[in-house]
């Protein structure tokens, strides 16, 4: 299916306009007669277009692999992959964070369209538009993770029992880099860590 801004405000007007040959390769593959599926019948559609769409849903391994033909024709992709872009928007959030953390770096959206400018020759609205919608969606998670860093009470802990260390930046930089998250086993694994720092020949 098409790439799409949001998935939570998404809807069926959404869906990518086809071309004709990719349409007529869908209805092909609908009434070939070794498609069978229990909502195909030919005096009830309505029946077929829900059930088509739930299998989509579902990612039912048939459908999605004539979905899949269907994105080909058209030059399309699927959400769940990150396209160049956001990758590259990830990374280096990643990295100023990294800065921010250390140095207390200002990350604004101008640096970072700056450098999205020198990697891409065709640099146009279309990219820069892409490029502030992934800085503020990754930009965002990451704030909303740093503040669950200095809100967790073990971390507070372990921060007194260890003054030296600077252990909210180092975890939130954690976070930011999707090594650790906020739960349970991360933060023991964590803490046997700062452990292992503090007396290395105990």
């Amino acid at each position: 299916m098409p790439r799409i801004k949001s998935k939570e405000k998404s809807s069926l007007l959404d869906i990518y306009p086809y071309s004709k040959d990719a349409f007529q390769y869908l209805y092909d593959k609908l009434t070939d007669k070794d498609f069978k599926r229990p909502y195909i019948y030919y005096d009830k559609a309505i029946n077929a277009v829900t059930g088509i769409i739930w299998d989509i849903t579902q990612g039912e391994p048939e459908i999605t692999e004539i979905i899949s033909t269907m994105d080909k024709m058209v030059g399309i992709r699927s959400e769940k992959t990150k396209s160049r872009l956001e990758k590259i928007v990830d990374t280096w959030l990643k990295k100023a964070y990294y800065l921010k953390l250390k140095k207390g770096y200002v990350i604004h959206r101008s640096f970072l369209l700056k450098f999205v400018k020198t990697i891409y020759q065709n640099y146009d609205e279309n990219i820069k538009r892409a490029a502030i919608y992934h800085f503020d969606k990754y930009n965002d998670k990451n704030k909303k993770k740093i503040k669950r860093v200095y809100e967790n009470i073990r971390l507070n802990n372990l921060q007194e029992r260890y003054p030296e260390f600077n252990i909210f930046d180092a975890y939130a930089y954690a976070l930011v880099t999707e090594k650790f998250k906020i739960k349970e086993d991360d933060l023991i694994e964590f803490e046997n860590i700062v452990a292992l720092l503090k007396s290395p020949n105990e």
